[in-house]
């Protein structure tokens, strides 16, 4: 079985996708209400995602834990479980902070959901292994923790997907043509550009987003960073544009992120009039 079967398979599970629309709305509700921290969680301040950078922890530590129980040195391996578990609580609120936002997203909402009912479950196993080894029941404390191994070298195998097949976390403007256009191109004649209404052009096979306010003209890359939304479709407010799929909100001057989910800054390009028509080109 390849990974395509592994991911299909789960992608597969009615009842999975049941439940992820069913608890997801409240969930990225809930997350919303927490305001500032909201976009702590999702790493804007960061410039990546925060969530694979937590789940080191917990990962790191229990493979060390597998690591010291077989060497026998077990007050060392009670303690990177301990520090496993609390590394684990990091990683969980950030990692249901960035799937809150994958609605839409195809079946990386379900693959999401799965990858989260594994980490709970490894969590748990961990858990109850330190409760044992703590009342000296150290056969069954270790033999819960290589459950807990086991489950969650599964859940980071679908990790893993999201990131490098569902592309959750990644820049979705990181293309081949960051470069471009190379010179400046005319995209649109300047009486075509409404005042505050945003306009999707193309230049040399990239898409952009125009935008006029007070007699200046801001031209963005109209591709989400998040997850590859419309920006030309998105709503503007005195300094930025807002992703009308999940949120995202960019600075027009500069592109940088005013609120998340987004993590990545969006790319900006030199804009001119030149008789009449408006051109773009990449910033140089």
């Amino acid at each position: 079985m390849n990974r395509e079967d592994v991911v299909d398979l789960v992608d597969e599970q009615e009842w999975l996708k049941e439940l992820s629309e069913s608890v997801q709305p409240g969930v990225r509700k809930l997350i919303s209400s927490l305001g500032p921290l909201k976009d702590v969680l999702h790493g804007v301040w960061l410039g990546h995602p925060l969530h694979p950078a937590l789940v080191s922890v917990p990962i790191g530590a229990w493979t060390a834990a597998l690591v010291l129980d077989a060497l026998q040195m077990d007050e060392a391996a009670d303690a990177a479980v301990g520090i496993g578990l609390a590394g684990a609580v990091g990683a969980a609120a950030t990692g249901l902070a960035d799937w809150s936002e994958t609605a839409g997203a195809g079946r990386a909402q379900r693959v999401g959901a799965m990858h989260g009912i594994l980490n709970v479950a490894a969590t748990t196993c961990y858990a109850f292994s330190l409760v044992q080894r703590i009342r000296g029941l150290r056969k069954s404390g270790v033999s819960l923790s290589m459950i807990g191994f086991a489950i969650t070298s599964a859940s980071a195998y679908l990790g893993g997907h999201l990131v490098f097949g569902e592309q959750i976390g990644v820049d979705h403007t990181a293309t081949a043509d960051a470069g471009k256009p190379e010179r400046f191109t005319t995209v649109l004649a300047d009486e075509k550009l409404k005042e505050g209404k945003p306009t999707r052009v193309e230049a040399d096979g990239v898409a952009i987003v125009l935008v006029r306010k007070k007699d200046k003209i801001y031209a963005l890359a109209e591709t989400c960073t998040h997850l590859g939304g419309p920006l030309s479709e998105g709503e503007l407010d005195e300094e930025g544009i807002r992703c009308p799929w999940h949120g995202s909100r960019f600075c027009l001057a500069d592109g940088s992120v005013l609120n998340g989910p987004a993590t990545f800054k969006e790319r900006v390009f030199e804009v001119r009039v030149r008789d009449g028509e408006i051109q773009v080109r990449a910033r140089q």
